[in-house]
């Protein structure tokens, strides 16, 4: 029993220097620094492009065209670009009430939102007063996707329009701009979330010290990487070429699929620096950190170099040598920073957005 207290005493002096010496690799005001150049100049960015997204598709409905149409896919387009970034901070505000889903149902392997929608838009009854009240299948970006560029959609830009689509797109535009705004409220200065991720304390929740601040944000990075690697790009590159399918892509119909991938990709290497594990305290950490965003920043490359469409460049053997690679280079920046950069900053990782998914 004696022996057993002495070797938990060692083992507390020990850690003690080792704490001490992560802590120092860790800027102290890594959570100030995401905030001000990563979370919120992205939320603005988000909230903007989906309140443009809204006002184009009231235009559409009061005044159907061709023209009309194109500016609303165009802003549709350029929000689910920023929700892209957005999506990485998969923690705090954005895993509340729902709000990821609301957003961005995904996966869906069983094609919910697809029936869901096209069941909502064949039928007699009148819409439903609030969208935020239904399926999170139908109140987000991947339905917004079937009314602009679905089967039908054509009809939204010729005279006469379809009011019906029309005003469901608009709804689900609404409510997608209404969560931008309810992300901005969440993380601003004032709330328990902000100063607890800004300033932890012993005594705050869910932040305790900067240790803490800094595991949340690799395991942000960490979780963004793995969905869009495993959630979004290899369930449609299949095992071989024969056996791929790109309408299991998310925005296939938009052909926004490899856009959005990137996005996504190119908010881990925005958070990662942020965060200082690029030009932090810690040349060790620095190493780490430029190693992440180098495989992070090639993956981005080759899925911006995919020529074809999202239906068609899965089985297309240059466009899926092109994803492959992505996936590969994917995988190893999610180790970097589970391994290696995670052990310099002294973190053990917990579970993360994805586990038991």
């Amino acid at each position: 029993m004696h022996a057993r207290i002495f070797l938990c005493i060692i083992a507390l002096v020990l850690a003690a220097p080792i704490a001490a010496r992560a802590e120092e690799a860790i800027a102290p005001d890594i959570g100030v620094r995401v905030v001000r150049d990563y979370v919120s100049p992205t939320l603005r960015a988000f909230s903007q492009t989906s309140g443009r997204l809204k006002g184009t598709l009231d235009d559409l409905c009061r005044d159907p065209s061709p023209s009309a149409l194109e500016a609303a896919r165009i802003a549709f387009a350029e929000t689910v670009g920023n929700w892209g970034h957005v999506s990485v901070l998969r923690f705090g505000p954005l895993a509340e009430g729902n709000r990821f889903e609301r957003v961005f149902f995904w996966p869906d392997p069983r094609g919910v939102t697809l029936r869901q929608v096209q069941g909502l838009l064949g039928s007699k009854d009148a819409l439903p007063a609030d969208i935020a009240a239904e399926s999170v299948a139908l109140q987000g970006l991947p339905a917004l996707d079937y009314v602009l560029f679905g089967t039908g959609a054509e009809k939204l830009g010729a005279a006469g329009g379809d009011e019906r689509r029309c005003r469901y797109g608009a709804a689900v535009a609404g409510n997608v701009a209404g969560i931008a705004e309810a992300l901005i409220g969440a993380w601003g200065e004032g709330t328990a979330f902000h100063a607890a991720f800004t300033a932890p304390a012993a005594d705050r929740d869910p932040y305790r010290s900067v240790g803490e601040v800094a595991a949340e944000i690799v395991k942000a990075a960490g979780t963004a990487l793995q969905f869009t690697r495993n959630a979004e790009l290899l369930p449609a590159l299949g095992d071989a070429p024969q056996k791929a399918n790109g309408r299991r892509a998310p925005f296939w119909r938009s052909r926004q699929s490899f856009a959005f991938a990137a996005a996504q990709l190119d908010g881990v290497k925005q958070l990662v620096e942020a965060a200082g594990f690029v030009e932090g305290p810690s040349d060790t950490v620095n190493g780490y950190g430029r190693g992440v965003v180098f495989d992070v920043g090639h993956a981005r490359d080759a899925l911006l170099a995919v020529a074809g469409k999202p239906e068609e460049a899965f089985a297309e053997e240059e466009d899926r040598a092109r994803i492959a690679y992505a996936a590969v280079a994917m995988e190893g920046a999610k180790h970097m920073l589970n391994g290696e950069l995670s052990g310099a900053l002294g973190l053990v990782m917990g579970f993360n957005a994805l586990d038991g998914d």
